[in-house]
């Protein structure tokens, strides 16, 4: 279990900054950030053991990585979102089935959460 969500964590984090750096760094439209993000990430060989969800977890990175520059300051902040992330959707795994949906709200989930604690400390 502590692999998977590890993995899930990483594959969110490279979905995530991937999607980010794309559209700050080389001003790509966000959608088009996204869709690359997605495309990249499915040619990243992981083991026939953890089926599709690597993958998912990299668009679902991808989604919460097409928030503003203005909500999201530094790489920590991008690193405890992707923490927030993973847990969501090793934590709905079994309640939702398939992915229409799930992903984008995972995203969004993982990134309100964030925004809400910031507030609440800041």
């Amino acid at each position: 279990m502590i692999k998977f969500l590890l993995l899930k964590f990483i594959t969110f984090f490279l979905g995530f900054v991937t999607c980010f750096a794309m559209h700050t760094t080389f001003a790509l439209p966000l959608v088009m950030s996204a869709a690359l993000t997605g495309l990249i990430g499915s040619f990243i060989p992981f083991p026939a053991r953890y089926k599709n969800h690597p993958y998912a977890a990299i668009y679902a990175g991808s989604f919460a990585g097409m928030c503003s520059t203005q909500l999201i300051t530094s790489y920590w902040e991008i690193a405890i979102i992707s923490v927030i992330g993973a847990s969501l959707y090793v934590l709905t795994i079994n309640m939702f089935t398939g992915f229409g949906g799930k992903l984008g709200s995972v995203a969004f989930a993982s990134v309100a959460l964030f925004m809400l604690a910031k507030g609440m400390v800041l």
